[in-house]
């Protein structure tokens, strides 16, 4: 059982007890006031008939039973309203609730654990509202732009070489589109996401990414270069080969004509890291500071060419897979990532 789930066994265990205990206080308190007030009947010589005595000791027992059941009920109430009360509104969605603990129930930190549940939820909601109003922003920027150059092409005015142009841009903000769904629906997937670790060869799976922006580098004019000794690691293949596309894709989207993309990597005592460094634009401290948020573009120049998803879905895949990420850059001489991949022990 895991540490949380020996605390929370803890914790239900001594609420346990303490509603036991209180019950069975409940209990020997009606048996003793029962019996004290027997004693004084009897004392009296009130009662003579045995079949009245017993009714009289049943009637006494219920009456102060009762009591003290609805005296003990009272005190329940008080001490649980507060965790009632913060439920309903976290089950309203005000996650700005907060509670204290009673008395009664301090050291069992169940006010502790339910302030930090909502401050958790607080948090999510808010990354909730603001990946909303990202995304909207995100999705109605090429629909605006597709709008306004189908009502150019509507216009008879217009010549075969514009219409050509438009098209194409048609064609982008559509691409846009496409690339902006499938990498919103690949943040969702990963979220809850099981992982199902496997061995496979790193250094195949990095040239078969390669390989996929060999063209667009040819097209550009950009050299990429490997050094990538054999090496096999026990990770998730598909999330993993996710990481090298993102950041590969960046490296070539922001490396000019005539500069170059490398990718190396290495192992050590069982660790392995994988190095991709480009010749680009580089970062100064804020961008770096910011580039795995989810939509942030630091150029605005090259909007068009991304949706400021592919570092954000790197940060959630490494924080799946316990990886590491360590980006080096300077504006004007190009970044580096490196990614850390744990000894295979580590794991498991």
């Amino acid at each position: 059982m895991s540490k949380k789930g020996r605390k929370s066994r803890s914790v239900f265990n001594r609420i346990t007890l303490t509603v036991v205990l209180g019950l069975f206080i409940l209990l020997v308190a009606t048996m003793l006031l029962t019996a004290a007030a027997v004693s004084v009947i009897v004392s009296f010589g009130a009662v003579e008939n045995l079949w009245l005595y017993a009714i009289i000791i049943f009637a006494i027992s219920v009456a102060i039973g009762t009591g003290l059941s609805f005296a003990y009920s009272a005190v329940m109430v008080k001490i649980t309203r507060p965790y009632v009360e913060g439920l309903q509104k976290i089950a309203d969605c005000d996650f700005s609730v907060r509670i204290q603990d009673s008395p009664l129930l301090a050291g069992l930190g169940i006010a502790q654990n339910f302030n930090d549940m909502a401050k958790k939820l607080e948090s999510v909601e808010t990354l909730r509202e603001g990946f909303i109003s990202d995304f909207s922003h995100e999705f109605k920027t090429p629909i605006v732009s597709l709008s306004g150059f189908v009502a150019l092409l509507q216009r008879p005015d217009v010549s075969d070489e514009d219409k050509k142009e438009y098209l194409a841009v048609i064609s982008e903000e559509c691409g846009r589109l496409v690339r902006l769904s499938d990498n919103v629906l690949t943040l969702s997937g990963l979220e809850g996401r099981q992982v199902t670790l496997q061995s496979f060869v790193l250094d195949e799976q990095l040239r078969r990414c390669m390989l996929m922006f060999e063209k667009q580098c040819a097209e550009k004019g950009v050299e990429m270069c490997a050094d990538l000794p054999q090496i096999t690691v026990r990770s998730e293949s598909k999330l993993l080969s996710q990481v090298w596309v993102n950041l590969l894709s960046n490296a070539v989207k922001f490396t000019p004509a005539g500069g170059k993309v490398s990718v190396s990597a290495r192992q050590e005592r069982g660790v392995v890291s994988v190095t991709i460094s480009d010749t680009g634009c580089g970062m100064d401290e804020e961008v770096r500071s910011r580039i795995f948020d989810k939509f942030y573009q630091a150029d605005s120049s090259r909007a068009t060419q991304g949706n400021g998803l592919g570092l954000a879905i790197v940060d959630k895949i490494a924080k799946l897979l316990h990886l590491q990420v360590q980006v080096q850059s300077k504006r004007g001489e190009g970044s580096s990532f490196t990614v850390i991949i744990p000894d295979k022990d580590e794991t498991k």
